[in-house]
């Protein structure tokens, strides 16, 4: 099974790197600049061939990829020569190829999250960091989504189930895990009726004997939202909104965890909110159980993901590259490519350390469920 698994997510990451890339190289080769080399994955390359001016490739690791853009990485002066040298080309030109790869993702998270709400009769479900969050667009009602059944308790004798959305318990309607774990409390003992999204209506009785680790029904609780788009101009725009919402979702819930930090005095919070290869292979394990849906989801929410933390102004990332090619424009002596490369060097050691710090971080943070 962890073969499956990992295949599975050495796909999932290889589509929304694959897109990332191939929004670079088109924009280069729209722009009259030449790509060296384009793929996907790290070196030792298991695939390649040339055509053209490029090598296309695929690489073992499958973490990553790569757009070799003619002369725009490397202080050559003699490929800056040349005509089809990103270095020729004016500052409208640079930014486009700069910002290829975070415009591509953003179309294909619309693209995908299009086909699913619209296949899904234009409600999704979309579990919530903080239940005070608002999304944008669409109608959004916050119910509780059930985490996990511990196995034999009340609730799995009930035929509750992971990932089922409670409306309501003995017909009063709940938003907030506060609601439910108080009714269920007041009920030790006797029958509750539980009523979930899909209007199935289940009977339980939550017991009385308790512990720290065993609750009255047995459940672990998740706030979650259903978003609706109802009107027709919901529906007709609805990859664009959904995009919108998650990519707003995730700006907020990453302002809610970096604020959370510098109150807390701490860096532990923002640290393990973040999350490398390994934390999203142990996503992808768990999405995989909820079926072909969800994985798709996963894709989109991925591919968003990729767009906005390449929007980071850290050194050889595309969010720095897009503030240099701006300075370059105001002042090129000052800003200038040799002490772009510079910087970019100094910028690439740092985001090697950081995905060997992520690597060890997720592991002991997901060891539960990567080795399930």
């Amino acid at each position: 099974m962890f073969i499956i698994d990992f295949i599975v997510f050495a796909i999932i990451l290889g589509i929304v790197v694959f897109v990332h890339e191939l929004g670079h190289f088109w924009a280069a080769k729209k722009t009259g600049v030449g790509v060296e080399e384009f793929g996907v994955g790290f070196p030792p390359k298991i695939w390649k061939k040339k055509k053209g001016e490029t090598e296309y490739f695929i690489g073992t690791i499958p973490f990553g990829g790569m757009t070799k853009i003619f002369g725009m990485d490397e202080n050559d002066l003699e490929k800056d020569k040349s005509d089809k040298a990103y270095e020729t080309k004016g500052t409208g030109t640079k930014l486009l190829i700069c910002g290829g790869g975070i415009i591509m993702n953003l179309i294909f998270a619309v693209v995908i999250f299009y086909f699913l709400v619209a296949t899904s009769g234009f409600r999704i479900v979309q579990p919530l960091f903080y239940f005070e969050y608002e999304f944008p667009f669409g109608t959004q009602e916050n119910r509780i989504m059930i985490g996990n059944v511990e196995p034999e308790s009340p609730a799995a004798l009930a035929g509750l189930k992971k990932y089922d959305v409670v409306v309501s318990v003995n017909r009063e309607e709940m938003d907030s895990t506060d609601e439910f774990i108080s009714i269920v409390n007041e009920n030790k003992g006797k029958e509750v009726l539980i009523k979930l999204i899909d209007g199935k209506e289940l009977r339980a009785t939550p017991r009385i004997e308790t512990s720290e680790t065993k609750g009255p029904l047995g459940v672990q609780l998740r706030e979650t939202a259903i978003l609706t788009y109802n009107s027709s101009i919901e529906k007709a725009l609805v990859g664009f909104l959904h995009a919108w919402n998650i990519t707003d979702y995730s700006f907020s819930a990453l302002g809610k965890i970096f604020s959370y930090s510098v109150k807390q005095g701490s860096i532990e919070p923002l640290a393990s909110s973040m999350t490398g290869p390994v934390g999203i292979f142990a996503i992808t394990k768990v999405t995989m159980e909820r079926g072909l849906y969800e994985i798709f989801n996963l894709i989109g929410i991925l591919s968003i993901a990729l767009g906005i933390s390449n929007l980071l102004p850290i050194p050889a990332m595309d969010g720095a590259k897009l503030i240099f090619t701006c300075l370059q424009a105001i002042n090129k002596k000052i800003f200038s490519k040799e002490l772009q490369v510079r910087i970019e060097g100094f910028g690439a050691m740092f985001l090697i350390l950081l995905a060997v710090l992520l690597v060890f971080k997720d592991f002991v943070q997901f060891k539960d469920i990567i080795f399930k």
